[in-house]
């Protein structure tokens, strides 16, 4: 089957933290305040410029299964935290700076969001290079391989651009080269590329359910779909992002957004992989 190529996008704002989730069991409980009646917003990642998930009011009591760094947030009492606190009955990150934890900081015995998920990397694909805007589908390669445990070809974790590119040339491309007549990769270019990794993987169209089940098993996967339905995106592009694990949310390592693991529902994946340009994935 011939598929259209993945398309341009251009470079977005990433984080250096790099953050995830964990387990949707609570480890601590706190409560909600100074937000001068106004209310904290729930975050879909650990940055206020996440997408909000809705809000919680001053006084309400909220069970903490997992604490990341992330952007820093003053409260309205002068108070500066850059720690966030993941909230699974709202599927979400609060603020720690808004909340009455009992510490200043962490909380002992709270596990960090990503100490669960094991090796999840989230990889820019914007590092100057010049198929940074392409880059979504090598990129997507080095996020995978390191969640199935695979030390991507020329991977350092101070320059993950060079695993990006090795990634490119493995897919058969010049990384050096922007080539006008040539637009993004596609599943084949992907494919090729884990195999030069030492990894056989297999395209499956049309079956998400398949796609999520391989996740839930234990595999990452590396799905084709628009970032128009993503709740942290909205951008109108087709692209390549790597599903990396479950825990009860799926874990998405989006290679165009900030550098964290985003946490998505089926129903998320859904909207993003049933749209044009999408409808394929990439099972490790």
């Amino acid at each position: 089957m011939t598929r259209l190529l993945r398309s341009l996008l251009l470079p977005v704002l990433t984080a250096s933290a790099l953050v995830g989730g964990a387990g949707v069991a609570s480890a601590a409980t706190a409560t909600v305040g100074n937000t001068d009646g106004d209310g904290l917003t729930i975050r879909s990642a650990p940055t206020s410029t996440a997408s909000s998930l809705g809000l919680v009011w001053d006084g309400q009591r909220v069970d903490i299964s997992c604490q990341a760094r992330g952007q820093s947030v003053t409260n309205t009492r002068g108070f500066t935290s850059d720690l966030w606190d993941y909230v699974p009955a709202l599927r979400g990150y609060l603020a720690d700076a808004y909340l009455a934890t009992g510490y200043d900081y962490r909380i002992p015995g709270v596990p960090d969001c990503g100490a669960q998920t094991g090796r999840l990397v989230p990889v820019s694909q914007f590092h100057g290079q010049p198929n940074q805007g392409e880059d979504c589908g090598p990129a997507s390669v080095v996020s995978a391989l390191l969640a199935a445990g695979v030390t991507p070809r020329s991977w350092n974790a101070s320059r993950p651009v060079d695993a990006i590119n090795r990634a490119r040339s493995d897919m058969g491309y010049d990384p050096t080269w922007n080539d006008p007549a040539k637009f993004g990769t596609n599943e084949s270019d992907v494919q090729r590329a884990l195999a030069r990794n030492g990894v056989n993987a297999t395209v499956v169209f049309n079956d998400l359910n398949r796609v999520l089940t391989h996740v839930r098993n234990g595999r990452p996967a590396i799905v084709a779909g628009n970032m128009v339905s993503l709740p942290w995106s909205g951008r109108d592009v087709p692209h390549f992002l790597t599903v990396a694990g479950y825990d009860g949310d799926y874990l998405v390592l989006d290679p165009a957004s900030q550098a964290i693991v985003y946490r998505a529902s089926a129903s998320t994946l859904s909207a993003y992989f049933n749209h044009d340009l999408g409808r394929a994935g990439v099972l490790l």
